[in-house]
């Protein structure tokens, strides 16, 4: 049973399979971004110099907007490609048949789809970061400052897309084409209906603070729904105490649960989907 499900000897093919079949699309992609970054840095920087001492901007910290965009663009656009080869004729049957339980094969892709891009995309920026930042100070003798891996943004960036990244995981198996394109659009509906049922819960769940507003002006008819606190602020109507942040921190608690919890179910999805394609 445990060699059936479990192989470390499997796991670590399937891992050195995974990293032989990218790395060369990976290194062409590497070096078009860090080209990318560096010539739009200089050019950014040479605006910078440009201008009188007395009117340049400080550290702008524009490589922390570099590594967001290439984490959660780059990161969803490659994780949708995950399972593309299960769809394709020859391909596919070559895979399915690959030596390897059902769980390895989820574990390898999702672990160089998620930790692995993360924080390699982490770890590329901020090297990238650092020969931009070089070049910068020789040419120009200003920068834009350095990125810090460990900055409370960078990371919390990190851990969104961790959580995120599961959904693009579960398209790439579940739909057969234009897996990102599809499941984006899916996202979008979800969110859409979730901020439906929010809306609705509000309005029931601060009920007394939602008034009926009968228009005063000589051509107005009719009146308005409007939000009312009774003369307080919103800061006063969610004090500490109050029913209102009772019920702020239900929801919150609930909020923070399903985002952890959501991740889990998408894998045992993406498992179970992963398994029935085999068969």
């Amino acid at each position: 049973m445990t060699n059936g499900f479990w192989s470390t000897r499997r796991f670590g093919r399937l891992m050195l399979r995974e990293l032989a079949a990218s790395y060369r699309a990976l290194l062409i992609a590497m070096a078009a971004v860090a080209g990318v970054v560096i010539i739009t840095s200089a050019l950014s920087t040479l605006g910078i110099v440009a201008m009188s001492p007395a009117s340049r901007p400080g550290s702008q910290g524009i490589y922390l907007g570099y590594f967001v965009n290439l984490l959660f663009l780059g990161g969803f656009i490659i994780t949708s490609l995950s399972f593309r080869e299960v769809w394709q004729n020859g391909a596919g049957i070559f895979y399915l048949t690959l030596p390897g339980s059902t769980f390895e094969k989820l574990l390898s892709k999702l672990l160089m789809t998620s930790v692995g891009f993360g924080v390699g995309s982490l770890v590329f920026m901020t090297a990238v970061a650092a020969v931009s930042e070089g070049i910068d100070y020789l040419i120009f003798g200003f920068g834009h400052g350095f990125l810090n891996p460990f900055d409370p943004a960078a990371l919390t960036a990190l851990v969104r897309y961790l959580l995120i990244q599961s959904v693009f995981l579960l398209g790439s198996i579940w739909f057969r084409r234009t897996a990102f394109v599809k499941t984006a659009l899916w996202i979008v509906i979800f969110g859409a209906g979730l901020a439906a049922v929010f809306a609705t819960v509000g309005r029931f769940a601060f009920a007394n603070h939602i008034v009926w507003n009968n228009l005063q002006a000589a051509n107005a008819q009719g009146g308005k729904w409007s939000f009312s606190a009774n003369g307080k602020d919103l800061l006063q109507v969610f004090a500490p105490g109050t029913l209102a942040y009772a019920r702020l921190m239900v929801f919150k608690t609930i909020a923070t649960v399903l985002c952890y919890a959501l991740p889990v179910a998408i894998w045992l999805a993406t498992y179970f989907r992963l398994r029935e394609t085999e068969v």
